[in-house]
């Protein structure tokens, strides 16, 4: 049985849009993998939907009226708890799409809601498979988007921590595949060959197990290393959490965990909400803090000595601690709202906590020691909040004050002794490095920040992947300062502190979150928080002022206000001979810095996703110029002919002859090619038959005149004006 031309034109249709749908949906996987959008499912049906309309050639206005209604109803079933008959979601859903219009017109990208993101996403989506459409029934290939597939899936498994290694494998295998069989298709069509269907099934059959036994051949064979370094590193150098079993390194997602006993490895992102807060500016949010290292990780003594106080009570009548008269402090609010359930109460880095108030709080507890807030009921049971609303004062230090502290007093005996342990057997290089980092310096500010800078040394580089765990016999930090110098927060905060000890100034190692980004929940602008957002940093102690907060991870500023009293004094004296406040121009460099992979930010802020810094909002620039350019080439049947007409519109003394090869030019986009040895007039013809018209021939007829025959074209153009016109118009349709 012979297989007709018609039927393998109709069958290769529908081989190509299965393999570009199959394409797109590599392109939906890591969407999945990189950020928090759920439902995927949801997205690869609107796909195939959409590919169906379009193979079954529905009326455009139908077309529209149906991918419309699932849009609305997926948004429903996404972002709404009302049931799908009550219209009053509609309404809602409306309202909002108004008010983000409002946000896109003032360039507020970062307020776009949910719901409007997802919209947008589905427009992205219909506008692919519409790409979809014309590369197959009018170009009939899809090669270009099979490249842009390899090129995309690359891309992402350099740049993000999505490992593209089975999505390129099947990608090749599905390409391979499609490259052969339309090959065969388009030779068997064009040449009008009529091959019998066994002939068809052995040619996908060997073509099949070609391409499998060259991917047998692919794993089996041996791999040469990498010929040249990874470039990932060094890029974001300019810009956590790993557990071990049975002597195995896992990965484990980012987040906060009690267990810091065994740091080290690498981390997957996780931008799983965590809480909102409405605070009135962007700071650090603290957990907890610990004072024991044990040359692996951090441990702390269980406490026995807590405060114990009732929802809504001033502090300040526990006589917790006061604010000292050198701090300069505003008091805030802020209101806290948990997706996660932890019984410990978040509170600002620094800050002092006045009052805490929860919807079903009761009691409290605060460890001293580990600057920790405990939520708890009636019984003694620890209690997760769901919304609590903290009251305290935001302090800002004085550098000038700080620089006056050389030395412990004699009130430090207790706090210099737990902070300032240190293992014993800690490598004597440690002290070595810590000695010299500070011998220049007098006072315990700036051999601090001595020790802070040196981590913004080129030799050290952020990064959450590839990180080892320290060996059996190996301090953790001595690998990171020594060896490795490649690591997250964990690598940093851990190093400064030791340093720090190892120079008889009294540290701690503080756990939390960074400030997170901004967003919408309930129509007030609050912080987002995920984990993400997992962050650990320093603390130091200084006499007379307490503990103060030091950011030694690259790509973070620590989010804490410092000013320089004397400075301001100077000022004053010497208005035109002013020296520049070092702490607060190193403050502004490093607020103008990219944050490369910011754990405050590591997903995308657009909602779905996590893709990192400077890197991801240049990977979201290239993709969108790429989509707007693809999609402006590949429409270009539909605005190149316009755009000619204005252009000839305005030339009086054109030549007929170069607008009529410009007219044979569009017509091949169009899909009228003309074939090899056929006349122009056989062509005009043809396109005429088409079209339903003469005027192709006509203008044939005076462009053969004027070649064939040398006729002069003065005053030709407008004689043929209006039918070229004509003819453009229509192959735009």
């Amino acid at each position: 049985m012979n297989v007709t031309t018609e039927k393998l034109e109709r069958f290769m249709h529908v081989l190509m849009y299965v393999f570009g749908l199959l394409l797109i949906t590599e392109w939906l996987r890591p969407v999945d993998r990189l950020t928090d959008t759920g439902n995927i499912i949801i997205f690869i049906l609107f796909l195939f939907y959409s590919l169906l309309l379009h193979y079954f050639r529905i009326h455009w206005s139908i077309r529209f009226i149906l991918i419309s209604a699932y849009i609305m109803i997926s948004l429903q079933f996404l972002h709404s708890k009302e049931a799908l008959y009550q219209l009053s979601w509609l309404k809602g859903f409306l309202a909002d799409f108004k008010g983000n219009l409002g946000f896109i017109y003032d360039g507020n990208w970062e307020l776009i809601t949910n719901p409007f993101r997802t919209f947008l996403f589905f427009v992205l989506l219909w506008l692919v498979t519409y790409l979809i459409h014309y590369w197959v029934m009018v170009r009939q290939s899809i090669f270009f988007f099979f490249m842009l597939t390899v090129i995309f899936i690359s891309v992402l498994d350099t740049f993000t921590p999505y490992a593209g290694d089975r999505a390129m494998i099947r990608i090749i295998i599905i390409g391979f595949l499609m490259l052969g069989l339309l090959s065969l298709l388009r030779l068997t069509i064009q040449e009008r060959i009529k091959f019998p269907m066994a002939s068809i099934n052995k040619w996908i059959l060997m073509l099949t197990g070609m391409i499998l036994v060259s991917v047998l051949v692919g794993f089996a064979a041996p791999k040469l290393s990498p010929q040249w370094p990874d470039p990932v590193p060094y890029i974001t150098s300019y810009s956590d959490k790993a557990v071990k079993e049975d002597g195995d390194s896992k990965r484990k997602s980012v987040g906060y965990d009690e267990d810091d006993s065994d740091l080290g490895g690498s981390i997957e992102p996780d931008s799983s909400i965590v809480f909102y807060n409405n605070a009135s500016a962007g700071h650090y949010w603290k957990v907890e803090n610990k004072n024991i290292y044990t040359g692996k990780g951090w441990v702390s003594i269980p406490e026995t000595e807590f405060h114990t106080f009732s929802n809504g009570q001033d502090m300040a009548t526990l006589d917790i601690y006061d604010v000292p008269e050198l701090v300069r402090t505003e008091e805030m609010t802020a209101k806290v709202s948990m997706t996660e359930s932890y019984s410990h109460i978040l509170h600002p880095q620094s800050g002092y906590v006045k009052k805490i108030e929860g919807k079903n709080g009761q009691d409290f507890k605060y460890y001293q020691e580990r600057d920790k807030f405990i939520s708890e009921q009636g019984n003694g049971e620890r209690l997760s909040m769901k919304e609590y609303e903290l009251v305290y004062d935001m302090p800002s230090f004085d550098i000038a004050e700080l620089r006056k502290v050389t030395e412990p007093d004699d009130s430090m005996d207790l706090l210099m002794e737990k902070n300032t342990q240190l293992p014993e057997g800690l490598p004597n290089r440690i002290f070595e490095l810590a000695s010299r980092l500070t011998r220049n310096e007098t006072n315990w500010y700036d051999k601090a920040k001595a020790i802070e800078d040196y981590f913004d040394g080129a030799e050290f580089i952020y990064s959450k992947d590839d990180i080892p765990y320290p060996e059996s016999n190996q301090d953790y930090v001595d690998q990171f300062l020594f060896e490795t110098q490649i690591g997250y927060c964990d690598n940093f905060s851990t190093a400064m502190v030791v340093l720090l000890r190892a120079a008889n100034i009294p540290a701690r190692w503080v756990k939390g979150y960074t400030e997170g980004e901004k967003s919408i929940l309930d129509g007030e602008s609050v912080y987002k928080v995920t984990n993400n957002n997992a962050h650990s940093w320093v603390e130091v102690y200084f006499s007379g002022i307490g503990w103060i907060p030091l950011e030694p991870t690259k790509g973070f500023n620590g989010e804490v206000e410092f000013y320089d009293s004397e400075l301001k004094q100077e000022a004053i004296k010497n208005p035109e001979e002013t020296p520049n406040n070092e702490e607060q121009t190193k403050k502004e460099t490093r607020e103008l810095q990219d944050t490369p992979d910011r754990e405050t930010q590591s997903s995308v802020k657009t909602g779905f996703g996590n893709i990192n810094g400077f890197l991801k909002w240049s990977a979201i620039t290239l993709s969108g110029a790429l989509i707007f350019a693809s999609i402006g080439y590949f429409l270009r049947r539909k605005w190149i002919p316009h755009l000619q007409i204005l252009r000839y519109r305005k030339k009086t003394d054109a030549h007929f002859s170069t607008a009529y090869l410009i007219l044979l030019k569009q017509l091949k986009r169009a899909g009228l090619v003309r074939p090899e040895g056929q006349t122009l007039r056989e062509y005009a013809a043809y396109v005429d038959a088409v079209y339903a018209t003469d005027e192709m021939s006509e203008l044939t007829a005076g462009y053969e005149l004027m070649i064939y025959r040398g006729d002069a074209e003065d005053g030709e153009w407008k004689h043929f004006q209006k039918g070229w016109e004509s003819l453009m118009r229509k192959t735009s349709s």
